[in-house]
């Protein structure tokens, strides 16, 4: 609205692009194009008075609008850094609850530094000609980047042993695989040397892509020995005490 003192009863008048009411003086805001305007008052001339008119600047600016993103959301800790797509009113700053390692004027949040979980980044633009404080939001999730070790601690193993357990630490929910000859449970590692060729295997374990995480693997060895098998017999028995050396005859394992 228009402060106006004085003589009453004028009209108020603008250039186009201004949505004036010449009554009032009053100005939509809303409908009104983006710039610079002088209203000029308006008093007609009258008992013995000239026409009479005195002027005002205002000033419509845009009122501030924008909109932020993580698209790649759920972000792995291991990825680096995870930038925002921001469209609308640059200036803004960027703020989130502890735990999120942001950038308060580009908006990078830094993934490794960063605690696992998820957030929401506020955008603000502070009040500023006329104009109110803006602020829109994001929400952004960082998980944890999968680690993991195994170990088969007792290897080698013979063919005529139980099960062989692996240790494993760190992510759980992987896939163990070795190459054809070791008998291997693919959900839990552990090994059946009996049905196993023996030799020496690479054991991997597989953690699957997931929540922004890539493939991640390690591996371990383990060694299948053949456990010994023999036969022995003495062909000429019975023997004579005076016929020399009896001698053995040995198959198998040496």
């Amino acid at each position: 609205a228009v402060t106006q003192t004085g003589t009453t009863g004028g009209t108020y008048s603008s250039t186009a692009g201004l949505s004036l009411n010449s009554g009032t003086g009053t100005v939509t805001l809303g409908t009104s194009t983006l710039g610079t305007y002088t209203v000029t008052y308006t008093v007609a001339a009258a008992n013995g008075c000239a026409l009479y008119t005195t002027t005002a600047p205002i000033v419509i600016a845009a009122g501030p609008s924008a909109s932020i993103a993580y698209p790649g959301s759920p972000y792995c800790s291991t990825g680096g850094t995870a930038t925002v797509n921001q469209t609308g009113s640059a200036g803004g700053a960027y703020t989130s609850t502890a735990g999120l390692s942001l950038n308060s004027a580009t908006g990078a949040v830094n993934l490794g530094t960063s605690t696992p979980g998820s957030y929401t980044v506020t955008y603000t633009i502070p009040a500023a000609s006329g104009c109110a404080l803006f602020s829109t939001t994001a929400p952004i999730t960082i998980t944890a980047g999968p680690s993991a070790t195994i170990n088969y601690a007792g290897s080698p193993y013979c063919t005529s042993s139980g099960a062989a357990a692996v240790s494993q630490t760190g992510t759980t929910g992987g896939t163990y695989s070795s190459t054809a000859g070791l008998t291997v449970n693919s959900a839990t590692g552990a090994v059946t040397p009996g049905t196993s060729t023996p030799g020496t295997y690479t054991v991997t374990y597989t953690i699957a892509a997931a929540n922004g995480c890539a493939l991640y693997t390690t591996t371990a060895s383990i060694t299948i020995t053949a456990a010994p098998a023999a036969t022995i017999s003495y062909a000429g028995s019975p023997y004579c005490t005076n016929g020399g050396t009896a001698s053995v005859t040995r198959t198998g394992t040496a």
